[in-house]
């Protein structure tokens, strides 16, 4: 890092950006000079020329005072879509897999199915058979039923269908009344439980993750064998699900402050 040559230009541009990052406010031309110690006349320059490129705009013409812009914002998503999902949560997963010696899954709705995007399983003691890129139903998986209970009644219904409902094995839940019951406790706990609904052997532990714009994109997981599950292992895989889906939608610019917020009943 010593032998980095800074381009001082760049740098107060990086500078003012996170100042108005931080701030949380609007601020003065003054207030920018002060806080960043610059010459008036440097920090007017700095200014009109992020204001003309649209990184800043003005918030109040009669106080003078300046925002972040819209420039910023398309940054930041062109960022977001070159990074991916899986690219931003593989880390996470690996880190799951570690904790729990379970299966770590990442998977997106797609058609009414359950899509397997990704998944981590260096440290598994028993390995699910789900191959990336294969679908399941949703309401019998709890990589599924997480993204499930994360979205609005109507889209659940259009989703599960009106006819026979299909299943996995005898615990698998089939009607109507029982899917939106389990999509209401999924709701209330905060995460999503997957009871040998899907496999005889397998119990899964699941929780949605959403967007900037708080829509649910994609959900998290971990499946362990049914034979090891303990009060005391469930509480932690809860736990660490939990926390890696907040911190996978956190970066997905999520602001909810809870992972299930109120849907349509």
């Amino acid at each position: 890092m010593d032998n980095i040559r800074m381009n001082k230009s760049a740098e107060r541009v990086a500078d003012l950006l996170v100042l108005f990052a931080k701030s949380g406010t609007p601020l003065t031309l003054n207030e920018i000079c002060k806080q960043m110690s610059l010459p008036k006349s440097s920090g007017f320059e700095l200014v009109q020329t992020l204001l003309h490129k649209g990184f800043i705009e003005m918030d109040d013409a009669r106080l003078k005072t300046y925002r972040l812009g819209i420039a910023v914002f398309e940054t930041g998503m062109a960022y977001l879509s070159n990074m991916g999902i899986p690219h931003m949560a593989r880390p996470l997963l690996q880190e799951l897999n570690r904790q729990t010696g379970s299966t770590a899954f990442l998977g997106i709705e797609d058609k009414g199915r359950i899509v397997y995007l990704d998944k981590a399983e260096s440290y598994s003691v028993m390995r699910p058979t789900a191959k990336l890129g294969s679908r399941r139903y949703m309401h019998t998986t709890g990589l599924g039923k997480a993204l499930l209970a994360a979205l609005p009644t109507d889209k659940v219904l259009e989703i599960v269908g009106n006819g026979d409902i299909p299943s996995r094995t005898s615990f698998s839940k089939v009607t109507i009344p029982d899917i939106l019951q389990d999509m209401q406790e999924i709701r209330e706990r905060g995460y999503s439980i997957d009871d040998r609904e899907d496999h005889l052997e397998m119990y899964c532990i699941g929780s949605a993750v959403y967007d900037q714009w708080d829509e649910p994109v994609a959900a998290i997981s971990v499946a362990s064998m049914y034979s090891t599950m303990t009060p005391e292992r469930e509480e932690n895989i809860v736990k660490l699900v939990k926390e890696a889906a907040w911190k996978l939608s956190g970066q997905l610019g999520y602001s909810g402050d809870r992972l299930y917020p109120k849907t349509e009943e």
